[in-house]
């Protein structure tokens, strides 16, 4: 069997050193894409959009429970909140763990429209919402679907107030639904489906601070049939 002679040797050696060089040229090549790939993701999802899922009923029918997409948090950086926007709003809520029966608070995520805005005077008459004493046009929400909500759980201008008795007894009141004044930086959100929505009409929401205010609107990406910006 014939020896590699030196020439050969030396080409060889050329060989795996520029395979080598070659490899590792690949794989910082790779590591840099990965890079760069990161940082826009973590600059998106914190300066410009986030994901976010609808959770309930409260939006119904113009956001479905279940619904998936992103809400923009460059808008809220821009101080682009308007009135009508749906937005996604950060507060607290006491959850009670089913199994344990404890009950904790915790930040929660919820979505909402803007319906006052800072120096607005709201108020709610015979299920109409005015602003500054003018009805507010709401065509978002169906005349025939306001009747149904009505006759099956109330008007929208009583809010649920629940209570204790003196015997420990939960008990559950409606009550009129208070004229507010908003501050500066106060927004008044409520949701959609009025009659099952928790929202600035229940004292443990109320009115929204500003900085509690995450993202605006919200761009369903699935289910796929509604596909589109709401809000």
């Amino acid at each position: 069997m014939r020896k590699a002679s030196k020439r050969e040797k030396k080409a060889i050696y050329r060989y795996n050193e520029e395979d080598e060089r070659t490899l590792l040229e690949d794989i910082l090549g790779f590591v840099k894409v990965f890079a760069i790939t990161a940082i826009v993701i973590l600059v998106f999802m914190n300066f410009i959009a986030h994901p976010i899922k609808v959770n309930g009923k409260s939006m119904d029918p113009t956001l479905e429970d279940g619904e998936f997409g992103f809400t923009s948090l460059a808008s809220v950086w821009l101080n682009q909140i308007n009135r009508y926007d749906i937005v996604v709003v950060t507060t607290q809520q006491d959850m009670t763990d089913s199994q344990t029966g404890e009950t904790t608070n915790e930040t929660i995520q919820i979505v909402k429209r803007v319906i006052g805005m800072p120096g607005d005077t709201v108020s709610c008459i015979d299920d109409e919402i005015y602003i500054n004493g003018a009805k507010l046009d709401e065509d978002y929400i169906d005349p025939d679907y306001i009747k149904e909500c009505r006759e099956k759980y109330g008007y929208f201008n009583q809010i649920e107030q629940i209570s204790t008795d003196d015997e420990g007894r939960t008990v559950v009141d409606y009550v009129d639904f208070p004229e507010v004044t908003l501050g500066e930086d106060e927004y008044f959100v409520m949701g959609d489906n009025r009659p099952v929505s928790k929202d600035s009409r229940d004292s443990a929401i109320g009115v929204i601070q500003r900085n509690q205010i995450y993202g605006v609107g919200v761009l369903v990406l699935y289910p796929f049939d509604e596909l589109g910006l709401k809000g």
